[in-house]
């Protein structure tokens, strides 16, 4: 029995590795010591052979660092920067670890989102933060350990230590800005030994795409739930009474906010025959075309109920009033529809305004 239980943990020390191990190649690295062969000396008075360059190994590029051969060439497949989340896109014509992130409906404040997407991150990792200033945030030490080898006595463990830096920089208008990152310190360690390691360009660049993808992914995460919740709070129902907008005219003022009243309107309207044909949130605006043998309302009710509109093109206009949001119906060039015909259209307005948006 104890024959076997040394046999096993001799087997488990051997067929261990280091990180820095599963970088490299498998084999042994003798062909650093390779020579190059003398090419035949051919006597003048004979015809010189005709040599194939097929296999000649160019000569290295002044871009290419020499060093890295052998044990130091790290063969994995090279990291992708993923911006994956709402809003994110690569920067162009940069080799830079950098992501270009736009501000959503949701953003009042960009900044505030990025850095909290950064915290947010760090702290979900237990990562501390060292400092936090001007829009660069700089992580303290990150430590990995990983057991590479048990045995009776001792555990083999490697260590690795890194710092990292983000850098964020928001456009004066607030809409769009970007976030860097980069490796600012690398240590490892087997046992407590140093292994000496110099990153190369490479390296670095691998640990900071791991890095920043894992950002984004939070920042897609939080972006996410967002959404959710913001359509949740837009599927709530409200109410809306008959009224006036802001320049006097016939409206229905709904006691809810502008972008619960705005996402709603785009399930309401169909479902009293209208089609929307296009909208401007910026205007608040929705153009639409109104059909009367189409929607809900006359789907349930029957065709003796349709609204008192003729078939043809009209605007909705959504507009903020305080603490309530007026929603006014104006004709094909945008002048408001009278009274009359907007107080006919009360009860059909009012009885969808109250259905939650499953229920459209």
């Amino acid at each position: 029995m104890k024959r076997s239980l040394v046999a096993i943990s001799l087997v488990a020390l051997v067929g261990c590795s280091t990180p820095l191990e599963r970088r490299q190649a498998s084999g042994g690295f003798e062909y650093e010591q390779a020579k190059a062969g003398q090419q035949l000396v051919i006597p003048d008075n004979l015809k010189q052979p005709n040599y194939s360059r097929e296999y000649q190994i160019p000569q290295l590029g002044s871009k290419v660092d020499s060093s890295i051969q052998g044990a130091r060439l790290d063969v994995r497949p090279p990291l992708q920067v993923l911006p994956l989340a709402a809003g994110t896109r690569l920067q162009d014509g940069t080799d830079s670890v950098t992501v270009i992130i736009e501000a959503t409906n949701n953003n009042d404040n960009l900044t505030a989102d990025i850095d909290n997407a950064i915290i947010g991150y760090l702290g979900s990792r237990n990562i501390t933060i060292a400092s936090n200033q001007g829009g660069v945030i700089t992580t303290d030490w990150i430590e990995t350990n990983e057991v590479i080898g048990k045995s009776w006595f001792k555990d083999k463990v490697y260590q690795v230590r890194q710092r990292y830096q983000f850098a964020r920089n928001v456009k004066d208008h607030g809409r769009s800005g970007s976030v860097s990152i980069e490796v600012i310190d690398h240590q490892e360690s087997l046992d407590g030994v140093d292994e000496q390691i110099v990153l190369t360009n490479a390296d670095k660049r691998r640990y900071a795409i791991d890095m920043l993808n894992g950002s984004i992914s939070y920042l897609n995460f939080e972006r996410n739930k967002q959404q959710a919740l913001q359509e949740l709070a837009n599927s709530r129902s409200f109410s809306a009474e008959l009224g006036f907008d802001a320049d006097g005219n016939s409206a229905f003022v709904a006691n809810a906010p502008f972008e619960q009243v705005w996402t709603r309107m785009q399930k309401l309207l169909p479902a009293m025959g209208f089609q929307i044909k296009d909208l401007d949130r910026q205007l608040g605006t929705l153009f639409v075309d109104y059909q009367s043998d189409s929607g809900f309302w006359q789907n349930l009710w029957g065709s003796d109920d349709v609204l008192p509109l003729e078939p043809g093109n009209y605007q909705v206009k959504v507009a903020e009033q305080g603490e309530s949001t007026a929603i006014t119906f104006m004709d094909a060039d945008a002048q408001p529809l009278p009274a009359d015909k907007v107080t006919a259209m009360a009860n059909t307005l009012k009885e969808l305004v109250k259905k939650e948006l499953k229920d459209l």
